[in-house]
């Protein structure tokens, strides 16, 4: 029953920690990744800041970019059906990434140096269905392979 706590714990301190880390690197400055150091707006089409960094920046900026947005959000996507039993689903993992992502970006409407950007909340609800997918592989394999 300890081990049960302990874990419990430890999941509620990744699940907190994966949302305090989005949070950091969504609503502070960080000019050495060109994040908040610029003018802001808002884009509400989806798929254009994408093509527009593929074709006019460099690769490097659009794989940082692209890249960064999937992978954010990825540990989120993994602890969120350890804390929450009930998104047992791929819909439901998607549905409360893409709300925690929209919930962001419609604070950054309000933060002048910011970027509101549909792209984001696109590739961030991408990277919570690949956490989503890396934790049902990782059940699938505890109890087909180690029995647990």
């Amino acid at each position: 029953m300890v081990v049960l706590r302990i874990s419990h714990n430890l999941i509620t301190i990744f699940f907190v920690s994966s949302i305090l880390y989005i949070v950091y690197l969504t609503m502070l400055p960080h000019p050495s990744l060109g994040i908040g150091v610029g003018e802001g707006g808002i884009n509400l089409i989806p798929f254009d800041m994408m093509h527009g960094l593929f074709t006019e920046q460099s690769l490097w900026t659009f794989i940082i970019n692209v890249g960064g947005n999937i992978f954010l959000f990825v540990p989120f996507g993994y602890v969120l059906p350890w804390k929450f039993p009930e998104v047992n689903t791929v819909f439901r993992a998607a549905a409360a990434g893409a709300l925690l992502s929209a919930c962001i970006e419609i604070i950054q409407l309000l933060v002048p140096s910011r970027f509101t950007d549909i792209d984001d909340i696109i590739l961030n609800t991408g990277g919570v269905v690949i956490g989503y997918g890396v934790y049902r592989f990782v059940q699938i394999y505890r109890l087909n392979f180690l029995g647990k």
